[in-house]
């Protein structure tokens, strides 16, 4: 257990299971719209939509892609092989992760060609009416990423808890299950943790995928509270009480040869910044418990009907009357797990 400020933070146990938790990413869709949050991601129901959310799919492909670049560095700067071979198997599965390796003489065509193979052994396929998200242009990303990350890894190692046990913690997608002052669960998934040798200190590391990297996108990292609450995480999971910073690893999905096309930038998170962030934490449960197994009484927040160039799926639901929500409430499907809850709390339930 660590505390910070006046708050305390410990990594869950099994007594902890019954709580139910937020993330992240539910945090920010029940403060975007308390209705739509609570029934998406707290009641886990929504209507199937005719089209993809190719964004999403895009950016998770690529972060198996980051994902596997990582595992490589384990595997040939860090000499670790039995840890690559266990935490490959881990993220990928026995099967695939054998049959997208193949050993090469050059370290690049090598950790290229494992990225390769990833890429293209996943769930993605391209979309006809989509020419930014292919797969030709995230092997081009794949390729920039390569060798952006090749130059730096000498210095930056992956954060390893125990070089001689495979199976303990590596900083490679390592998710987190925490409580938060004794009464609030909350998980996620680091993409990376490295031990940074000149300064001696542990960083954490967040991938992002993005059709634009401009100086809002930048800009919103200042404050967001993603690199806040993963700070106390990363903390509880590797001992160090010390990490403060996040370094943001920024990507378009299409190369367009302009200095946007790959950025890196470091936020640093103090304690007070934490201590903030856990009043946001605190209000969202607050809603979560308000308005517990009566998602449909929710307020609507009607600012964000109209979000990322398309209407809000729930929207027919929101504009019925209260009888027939009841009626479309009842018909709707159950939505997947989001790949940190699965490997946290195992296959959809």
């Amino acid at each position: 257990m660590i505390t910070i400020g006046s708050h305390t933070f410990r990594l869950s146990t099994a007594d902890d299971q019954h709580l139910p938790y937020l993330s992240h990413s539910i945090m920010e869709a029940i403060l975007t719209c308390p209705k739509w949050g609570l029934i998406r991601y707290r009641d886990r129901k929504y209507f199937k939509a005719s089209y993809r959310a190719l964004a999403l799919e895009a950016g998770s492909a690529m972060h198996e892609v980051f994902a596997a670049l990582r595992l490589w560095q384990i595997l040939r700067l860090q000499k670790l092989p039995d840890h690559f071979k266990y935490h490959s198997e881990r993220l990928f599965g026995v099967d695939r992760a054998e049959a997208c390796f193949r050993a090469k003489k050059d370290h690049r065509d090598e950790a290229m060609s494992f990225c390769f193979e990833i890429l293209n052994s996943g769930e993605f396929y391209d979309d006809p009416n989509d020419d930014i998200r292919t797969l030709a242009n995230m092997e081009e990303s794949t390729i920039r990423y390569v060798e952006e990350m090749m130059a730096i890894m000498e210095t930056n190692p992956i954060w390893i808890q125990d070089r001689k046990d495979p199976t303990a913690l590596v900083g490679v997608e390592i998710v987190f299950d925490m409580i938060i002052d004794e009464s609030i669960r909350y998980i996620g998934t680091i993409d990376g943790i490295i031990d940074r040798i000149k300064s001696k200190t542990i960083r954490l590391e967040e991938n992002k995928t993005s059709s634009r990297l401009d100086s809002p996108f930048r800009e919103s990292f200042r404050v967001k509270f993603q690199p806040t609450g993963y700070t106390p995480a990363g903390r509880l999971l590797t001992g160090n009480h010390d990490i403060k910073e996040t370094k943001v690893i920024a990507m378009k999905v299409k190369q367009t040869r302009s200095h946007e096309d790959f950025q890196t930038f470091v936020e640093e998170r103090e304690d007070e910044n934490i201590n903030d962030w856990v009043k946001t934490v605190e209000f969202t449960q607050s809603l979560v418990d308000q308005y517990d197994g009566r998602y449909l009484d929710a307020p609507m927040f009607t600012h964000s009907c109209n979000r990322y160039f398309r209407s809000c799926g729930f929207i027919d639901l929101c504009a019925a009357s209260h009888e027939d929500q009841k009626l479309m409430y009842d018909a709707m499907e159950r939505t997947p797990y989001s790949p940190s809850e699965r490997a946290i709390l195992g296959d959809d339930r």
